[in-house]
């Protein structure tokens, strides 16, 4: 910790010195003020004593953001990985702490919210970014005011709203693999009180990775949104604000590198070279679990398969796997202004819908073939009460969360001479929540800050699986099917969690200058309690799930950190930093046994600062870098054969780095040239909680370019872009299944893409 608290010592030496100069100095370009949602009411972002990174919706359009993902690449500590394939789960990871699971029943520890509402499905967290006002990440424990499971933080998208001035845009692009993105916008006012804004985003593509098989190529994309919008303001007291989104996405996914692969001496996974024979896995030449038996050729899989053609964008699928999601959703937000106060109430319905099918042999047999279906409805109501004076300000709430899950998983290894699973299973949480914040002004220059959060929750689940292929009764002689079953008629009180959780912060504030705040902070999240679900077996034919394994705990983090925000040279210059040390408790990690996916309560050590700084130092000239230092430790993690270990955490990377330049120059009497370059730096990190070899990425860098003019006062644009310069092919997942098939799944990014864009503005 003491490297970080100097690291911030020294930052904030440098924010003294350069504000002294900084009065006497002039420069020709301000930086733009972001306002943020962070506390629930706006407020400047150098204000928040919160490590915030905000986009406003000019940058995500110039950064050529197009979906919610792509926000990683410059924000400090924020990563993803995609455990069910691109496109369809999306699980965050800030500063470490996120969860690798890729069920429908479980949520992540980094919540995602869009417009106030918070989206428990991580099937439906990969979404288009259109018509977009900013998006806000905070990291760090949010369960004050924001709630469940934000024990990381959270990423908030946040949608342009109706005005009283009629306003709109069209953008069209076209890119490599046949891309054709078209999005736009239009609103403004429909009557004396009511305005409206409608939006519309569609996305196309061929697929990125070729499939020599007949199936069709991997990873296209399939993409349509609407958004639509009506404000009433029927008083000068009294808003109210009524949403409704569809969107839909049919894409091929899945395309799984295959890495025939062993167990070293040292019970490692390892890459299997292509001469390489060996019994290190249980497997025979039809794939099944025999002890001892060599693979059916060197250097191949237990199915006697090794891809050979060394491209990363290349492969043999037999099986045409897809993603369809479709998520809808209505809200409705009220504010109203009793005097002093102001009352908000935020109601939201939401329904996912996902289907995903993946060849998960990445191989030309049909060996492995799961299928996952889950349907998602939450429902969700927030009342807030806000008020105060000028040295005193306060807001609290209710809040009540309701979610169903039903999902319905199937896999077919018949192929293999085993069985065909059709599990069942139906999760429903119920949770109530009081919370509240309160902020004193003790002076001038200081303010304490306090808020807590208790919340009652109840979880159940009914989970069962069979095998339909006649495998259990007719060959190994069992007298029943079922593989596992688990609910309160069999296991009673382990399918029920019933619980109360609490979050809160004590904050202090000091502002020696008016351009600088320096905060400390405590603060303590949590995550609740769940189950785990997939392909469960008690019978040890296929795994070894017992009934005391399936529910886990709830998670409690607690984090100490200290930061800055400061303004320089005239507004032309933020330097931002954090620093945060981690107690983390009952860390709910995943691990991946055979084919069932398995989380436990562990225990880890995570430490780690950031620094920001965005500069416009000249007319026409933006700077910006970003930087992420992190130690991020589990412990007790145990190995196959039950050691236990520290292991690195997942998408935990020791550094990461983000830098951005930026210049425009006029060109005739309304027309203006950018020219803009950013890259992103990912140390090295693990997918896998194991830390196997074949599960490391080492650190790697992406760059971008961007050309773009501007005519009719910025009326309309013109740019070309390229997204990945270098074609840097680095992965951005792996599946371990050296122990039971002898191969490792490989994901990789996407691969260099040139594209041009148009985009007109309705004044």
């Amino acid at each position: 910790m003491m490297r970080y608290l100097t690291f911030l010592a020294i930052c904030s030496c440098v924010v003294y010195s350069g504000a002294s100069v900084a009065q006497q100095q002039k420069s020709g370009s301000i930086l733009e003020e972001v306002v943020v949602t962070a506390q629930k009411r706006e407020q400047s972002l150098q204000d928040v004593g919160i490590s915030v990174t905000a986009f406003t919706g000019d940058q995500i359009q110039q950064l050529g953001f197009t979906n919610s993902t792509d926000v990683v690449s410059m924000t400090p500590g924020l990563t993803y990985t995609v455990p069910n394939a691109a496109s369809s789960q999306i699980n965050f990871f800030l500063r470490g702490v996120g969860l690798n699971d890729f069920a429908d029943a479980n949520e992540n520890p980094v919540a995602v919210y869009v417009d106030d509402v918070y989206h428990p499905a991580m099937g439906g967290l990969n979404f288009q970014l259109f018509d977009v006002e900013r998006v806000e990440v905070l990291r760090g424990p949010q369960g004050t005011l924001f709630g469940r499971n934000t024990t990381g933080g959270l990423v908030h998208f946040i949608s342009k709203r109706p005005t009283r001035e009629l306003d709109g845009y069209f953008m069209l692009t076209a890119g490599d693999y046949s891309q054709i993105k078209a999005e736009g916008a239009i609103g403004g006012p429909l009557s004396d009180t009511i305005s409206g804004r409608i939006a519309v985003a569609t996305n196309e593509n061929d697929g990125w990775t070729e499939n020599r098989a007949p199936a069709p190529d991997y990873n296209s994309t399939d993409a349509q949104a609407v958004r639509g919008q009506l404000l009433f303001t029927p008083s000068d007291t009294v808003d109210v604000l009524v949403q409704a989104h569809y969107s839909k996405n049919d894409a091929s996914v899945g395309a799984w590198q295959h890495q025939a692969t062993q167990i070293d001496a040292n019970g490692e996974s390892v890459p299997l070279g292509p001469n390489e024979q060996t019994t290190s896995v249980d497997c025979n030449a039809d794939g099944m679990l025999d002890a001892g038996d060599a693979r059916p050729a060197p250097g191949t899989d237990c199915f006697g398969y090794r891809d050979t053609d060394g491209d990363p964008y290349a492969g043999e699928f037999d099986r045409d796997g897809r993603v369809k999601v479709e998520n809808t959703g209505v809200s409705l937000n009220l504010n109203w202004d009793i005097g002093d106060m102001t009352l908000t109430s935020i109601t939201a319905f939401q329904n996912v819908d996902r289907l995903q099918s993946e060849d998960t042999d990445a191989g030309p047999f049909p060996l492995i073939q799961p299928t996952f279906q889950a349907e998602t409805d939450t429902f969700s109501q927030e009342f807030r009460l806000a008020g105060g004076s000028d040295n005193f300000r306060w807001v609290g709430g209710l809040y009540y969360f309701d979610n169903d899950v039903d999902g319905h998983y199937t896999l077919d290894l018949t192929n293999i001479g085993f069985v065909y699973f059709d599990a069942n299973f139906t999760q429903k949480t119920e949770s109530i929540a009081l919370f509240g914040q309160v902020e004193f002004d003790l002076s001038d220059k200081w303010t304490l800050i306090l808020g807590a959060r208790g919340a009652q929750e109840e979880k159940t689940l009914d989970y069962l699986n069979v095998d339909t292929s006649g495998f259990f009764t007719d060959v190994v002689g069992l007298p029943t099917n079922v593989a596992f079953e688990f609910d309160q008629n069999t296991v009673g009180d382990l399918a029920v969690h019933d619980e109360s959780s609490f979050s809160g912060k004590a904050q202090l504030d000091w502002r020696p200058m008016d351009n600088l705040l320096v905060y400390g902070s405590l603060s303590q999240g949590t995550k609740s309690a769940g189950f785990n679900v997939g392909f469960l077996d008690e019978t040890f034919l296929f795994a070894s799930n017992t009934v005391d394994t399936i529910p886990y705990g709830s998670e409690t983090l607690r984090s100490f950190e200290v930061g800055f925000k400061s303004t320089l040279g005239n507004g032309t210059t933020r330097l931002n930093g954090a620093a945060f040390v981690y107690d983390y408790q009952d860390f709910q990690t995943f691990r991946f046994e055979l084919l069932n996916q398995v989380i436990f309560n562990t225990d880890a050590d995570v430490s780690g600062g950031e620094l920001e700084l965005q500069s416009s130092p000249i007319d026409g000239l933006d700077l910006a870098l970003g930087l992420a230092v992190l130690d991020a430790n589990a412990k007790d993690i145990p190995s196959p054969d039950g050691v236990l270990r520290t292991r690195h955490m997942v998408a935990a990377p020791d550094f990461s780095a983000n830098a951005l330049v930026r210049y425009a120059w006029p060109v005739g009497n309304s027309g203006r040239i950018a020219l803009q370059a950013w890259a992103n730096y990912q140390d090295a990190s693990y997918f896998d909680i194991q830390n196997v070899p074949v599960s490391r990425q080492d650190g790697y860098t992406v760059s971008n370019l961007r050309a773009s003019y501007s005519g009719g006062d910025g009326q309309w644009e013109l740019a070309a872009f390229v997204h990945n310069l270098t074609d840097e092919a680095y992965l951005n997942y792996t599946f371990d299944f050296t122990g039971t098939f002898g191969f490792n799944q490989q994901a990789y990014g996407q691969p260099r893409w040139f594209g041009v864009s148009f985009q007109y503005n309705l004044d």
